[in-house]
């Protein structure tokens, strides 16, 4: 939404003129570059889950802080205020959500799952995008500083979902992430039939 809909939401939400608006729009995308930095270097430090928990955390913030402030109408150090907090938001996606997933979705998928898993990941990421785009315009006419509570919402909400639900990957093989989703003894189980069956066959075969 703010990638899409920064000069828009400069002009109606904020109060600058167009040029303003375009420029200011330009320089925020300048710190999703900065933001995509660290992770692509050190990502396997920050850790996968961390990342992302403190990445949806902060990106909720950012909407709360947006809403609080455009909310006082004619206020213009408010609205001064709440660019910064567009220009913080950017920093952070880059850093954080806009990098982790497309690690992490290949990660934990099965070998042979992982391009039909991977394809549906991406399909449903633009997909979602599709979506965001399309009614986001017709929320801040509606809505107007409401809308950033929405996205607050939606960001916030993921922060318990990641810690209980999704394993840390960091610093670990392909094959060692297997190995998260496999029942104690299971792993033991499997190999033993597997090695049975193959002494079976040795034995057919003399």
């Amino acid at each position: 939404m703010v990638v899409y809909y920064m000069p828009t939401a400069l002009v109606k939400n904020v109060g600058q003129t167009p040029k303003l608006a375009q420029i200011l729009a330009g320089c925020v995308q300048i710190m999703f570059v900065i933001g995509c930095l660290l992770p692509s270097l050190r990502l396997d430090q920050m850790g996968r889950r961390k990342t992302m928990m403190w990445g949806c955390g902060g990106l909720g913030v950012c909407m709360l802080f947006i809403a609080a402030l455009l909310s006082a109408k004619g206020n213009k150090d408010a609205s001064i205020a709440a660019v910064t907090f567009f220009f913080v938001y950017m920093l952070i996606f880059g850093a954080s959500i806009n990098v982790v997933p497309w690690v992490y979705g290949p990660e934990i998928l099965p070998l042979e799952a992982r391009t039909r898993g991977t394809a549906i990941s991406v399909s449903s990421h633009w997909m979602w995008n599709f979506f965001v785009v399309m009614i986001t315009p017709v929320l801040i006419n509606r809505l107007d500083w409401k809308t950033y509570l929405i996205f607050m919402c939606t960001n916030l909400v993921f922060v318990p979902i990641i810690y209980w639900f999704y394993p840390e990957t960091s610093n670990m093989s392909l094959e060692s992430i297997d190995s998260l989703f496999i029942k104690p003894g299971e792993y033991e189980s499997e190999s033993a039939e597997e090695g049975e069956a193959g002494s079976r066959e040795v034995k057919e075969d003399t």
